[in-house]
């Protein structure tokens, strides 16, 4: 034992000190789920009864099409002229009798050659002959049947069959007898404590899965047999645009949502991490004025507004960091399989030093109508400030 002569103090006499701790525990939670809380977890449109989850989908027939880039050309003022159409099956939007125009002509046609190419007569209604680009828009303007016309024959889409698979999500929680037993500095239960912080990271889990899943069918009760789900993004094929690492700006933004309009659909949500959400603040420097007398500085952009609606910014910090997705978020859905909702199971104890918690519930997602959605990638993440 050491002899301490003269006064005492802190720095030499600590070890009888009570230790200040405070009761309330202090953690850092990266935890938020917005994607998911938009969403909502519950939000399928029709119950999930199967693993493997099934919906059908239909749209209008199409209106328009587009002149074949290597096909028969449409490159002359020959009449009558026959031509391809961009794919196969392109030539079903279309009868004898239908008015077309490509450019600013117009033309009727008069035959469908086979599935992808058709018959027209040029200058319809005084319209001037013209030679067409190669990709040029053939757009369906209306029928002009003769009076007494005999029955064309009907035109209608296929419905589509999608579907995706269920995913288990599990975590656990194993607490020591004697773990349990210790007195602890933080109040409250470690248990409780341990069980809610799994609870928060299974939605992130989920959160991360309904972006970034891809699914794949469950084969077995191994583990490489494992069900899973797809996401959003793997969902997502028509308006996906890769902008080979360049900045974003407000026209990208605008020409994706534009282009959801053409087919149709309206953009709702803008999700973007936080360096493209940055960016898009940086739209409006031009347009800020400070008053001398205030004292507050800065400025987020929260909405949206184009020609084609007004969307809404959210930010997640579990999107990638160069890419923004625009969604309709009442197109896409989340949910248990019936009667696999998360929940908790405290586990028959197979020793008394332990005891064992196990969370798990089984989800699956919709991603409808993928049209409604769109992708901007491969953007910049530095030098955007």
């Amino acid at each position: 034992m050491a002899v301490i002569s003269g006064a005492r103090y802190t720095w030499s006499d600590s070890v009888n000190e009570k230790i200040d701790m405070s009761s309330a525990l202090d953690i850092l939670r990266p935890t938020d789920t917005p994607l998911l809380k938009l969403i909502g977890r519950d939000s399928l449109r029709d119950a999930c009864t199967a693993v493997k989850h099934e919906w059908l989908e239909d749209e209008v027939r199409g209106l328009a099409s587009a002149v074949k880039s290597s096909g028969t050309s449409l490159n002359n003022t020959t009449d009558p002229v026959s031509f391809d159409l961009s794919a196969a099956n392109e030539a079903y939007k279309f009868r004898v009798q239908d008015i077309i125009k490509v450019d600013d002509e117009l033309m009727r046609v008069t035959a469908i050659v086979d599935s992808d190419s058709i018959t027209v007569s040029r200058g319809w209604g005084g319209s001037t002959a013209a030679a067409h680009a190669d990709s040029s828009v053939v757009l369906l303007v209306a029928p002009a049947l003769a009076q007494g016309q005999d029955l064309l024959g009907a035109r209608s889409t296929t419905k589509v069959a999608l579907y995706n698979y269920t995913q288990i999500f599990e975590e656990e929680v194993r607490v020591s007898a004697t773990n349990a037993a210790t007195a602890k500095y933080a109040a409250g239960s470690d248990t409780e404590r341990e069980i809610a912080k799994q609870f928060e990271a299974l939605g992130v889990n989920m959160e991360r899965t309904l972006l970034y899943g891809r699914k794949v069918q469950p084969t077995s009760a191994l583990a490489a047999g494992a069900g899973a789900m797809d996401g959003i993004l793997a969902r997502l094929s028509t308006n996906v645009f890769d902008k080979s690492a360049a900045a974003l700006t407000e026209t990208m933004l605008t020409d994706a949502i534009e282009a959801m309009w053409v087919l149709g659909a309206e953009a709702v949500t803008i999700v973007t991490n936080s360096t493209q959400k940055r960016r898009i603040n940086t739209f409006a420097d031009a347009f800020r004025e400070m008053p001398y007398a205030q004292t507050k500085y800065g400025a987020t952009v929260q909405r949206f507004e184009t020609d084609f609606g007004e969307v809404k910014l959210l930010l997640d910090r579990h999107m990638p960091s160069n890419q923004v997705l625009i969604i309709n978020e009442e197109k896409i859905g989340f949910g248990p399989l019936s009667g696999r909702s998360l929940g908790i199971t405290k586990l028959p104890p197979v020793s008394r030093e332990y005891d064992t918690w196990q969370i798990s519930g089984e989800y699956t997602a919709e991603v409808r109508l993928e049209k409604s959605h769109a992708l901007i990638k491969n953007l910049a993440t530095t030098g955007l400030f």
